[in-house]
């Protein structure tokens, strides 16, 4: 009777809802978006990339004024915000030089100074760290558990990899900050050589221990790493010819009760949005569930309960086609996941981020259109 009781009050939760603010409505080959206070005023700006034609901007928040970052890269793919240098202010590793057709060269890792003051247009100083070609995404995250986040590193493609096949081992490795980051070579860490095709990349805590642990998506499907352990494939991925297979977008949810799942694209720039759950028993590879098909060059994937039910929901969008963005919510009654257009059209999401900009304790969606040229952030409305 109380199983049937929560149930139904759970499936009573009001649907996520949003408003929609456009932030810049003329943003060309927008690739990836985060957010960070780089002014130190007390509230999240915006952090928005392209890759061609190269852009690094800003806005400055809460009226989005654009200001450019003036750097001497071009090509940026990816960026992660932080505190590099240990001064008070918010530094940028970057990952720039990006060309998938050109597995040879490229790739560099800097990270970029914050200056006194980022609304000067004053240059930031961009750091050598490493590089690897096709180098893709980076995240911050505990990878040896001793409380100070590595830079972690993912390239796309193994170096000499070319299209359809894109065969061959890829680079993936963190990286040590050192006590002067801006002068000292920073120490490194392998952590796999054998993926291929590695487009997604999400930082986690899978266990208790101290570490965070990561997913990858990729030609080998949705893989766990866990420091110390041997790599765990939670999941195949999609099934065909390359280069359709495996998984190209991954990220961690979890239900009521603490009942966890893989939220991703498949296969890589794919059509479907895919489930992985655990097996009772604890066997491998997870049971897969695809809840959506009819996306279109996949490309943004990022879980978060968004309406206080305790279950986690899916925010997921493509590029192509239709070019929309979607909330997926679990529905304890039926098991299913129900779809809620979020933008119908107006977002060919390549990234996405989570934050309150607004500052009313829930989470808000910031997301960048690269067909669509926009970036916008949807303001998180629903009833508490």
């Amino acid at each position: 009777m109380i199983t049937a009781v929560l149930m139904a009050l759970l499936a009573a939760q009001p649907l996520p809802a949003f408003t929609k603010h456009t932030v810049d409505p003329a943003f060309d080959g927008g690739y990836q978006v985060k957010t960070a206070d780089l002014n130190r005023d007390g509230r999240l700006d915006i952090i928005a990339l392209g890759t061609t034609p190269s852009q690094l901007v800003w806005y400055r928040a809460p009226q989005w004024d654009k200001f450019p970052l003036d750097t001497g890269l071009e090509r940026y793919i990816d960026a992660a915000p932080r505190d590099i240098d240990g001064d008070g202010d918010t530094d940028l590793a970057i990952a720039s030089a990006f060309d998938l057709g050109n597995s040879s060269e490229g790739g560099l890792v800097h990270w970029l100074e914050c200056p006194p003051n980022p609304e000067d247009g004053k240059a930031w100083a961009a750091h050598y760290i490493d590089q690897i070609p096709t180098s893709h995404r980076v995240r911050w995250a505990d990878w040896d558990g001793d409380g100070a986040p590595e830079l972690i590193n993912l390239a796309i493609i193994g170096v000499g990899a070319a299209a359809p096949q894109y065969a061959g081992g890829l680079h993936f490795r963190a990286y040590t900050v050192p006590g002067d980051p801006g002068n000292t070579p920073w120490p490194q860490i392998l952590i796999d050589g054998t993926l291929e095709m590695a487009h997604g990349l999400s930082a986690i805590q899978w266990d208790a221990d101290p570490a965070l642990e990561i997913l990858t998506a990729s030609f080998q499907g949705v893989t766990l790493f866990d420091p110390g352990r041997p790599k765990t494939v939670i999941g195949a991925g999609h099934t065909g010819e390359r280069p359709k297979i495996g998984s190209s977008e991954v990220a961690l949810g979890s239900l009521a009760g603490g009942a966890r799942y893989i939220a991703a694209i498949e296969p890589w720039h794919g059509n479907e949005v895919v489930i992985y759950q655990p097996h009772p028993g604890g066997d491998l590879p997870w049971t897969r569930t695809v809840i959506d098909t009819t996306f279109e060059d996949g490309h943004a994937l990022l879980c978060a309960d968004f309406n206080g039910d305790v279950d986690e929901e899916i925010v997921a969008g493509h590029r192509g086609g239709a070019r929309s963005l979607y909330v997926y919510r679990f529905e304890p009654a039926t098991r299913a996941w129900a779809r809620t257009p979020l933008d119908t059209g107006g977002m060919g999401a390549a990234g996405l981020d989570l934050a309150d900009l607004d500052h009313d304790g829930d989470l808000d969606i910031i997301a960048i259109g690269t067909a669509t040229k926009n970036i916008a952030w949807y303001e998180n409305t629903t009833p508490r």
